[in-house]
């Protein structure tokens, strides 16, 4: 099985981690591949001074994919250099989405 979370809410971050967290630890099931895409309000789960920084990392070693969209930067002064080291920058998020969807992973919203 494959997941991708998309995180956009900037009030969800504790809650979006729980939850890749919760399905991580659920061994009834047969993980191939869990990813969260962040867009809009869910930049700030993904920055170097990320509140959640240390949850972040510890879900990159357990194999959870970040990606952040390229597009929720342009207007911000967030670049690249700020996010969280492993985390990948996407041209969007929906087309990550998209993509990630036509791969055959499941599609998850907190």
């Amino acid at each position: 099985m494959k997941a991708v979370f998309h995180h956009s809410d900037a009030d969800k971050h504790s809650q979006v981690l729980g939850n890749v967290e919760n399905l991580l630890d659920d061994d009834t099931l047969d993980l191939e591949s869990v990813a969260l895409v962040a867009n809009g309000g869910g930049l700030g789960l993904l920055t170097q001074d990320s509140d959640h920084r240390n949850a972040v990392e510890a879900l990159q070693e357990r194999g959870v994919d970040f990606k952040q969209c390229g597009n929720t930067l342009e207007g911000t002064d967030v670049t690249p250099d700020d996010l969280l080291d492993g985390v990948d920058l996407v041209s969007s998020g929906v087309g990550e989405l998209t993509r990630l969807q036509s791969d055959g992973y499941a599609y998850i919203v907190p």
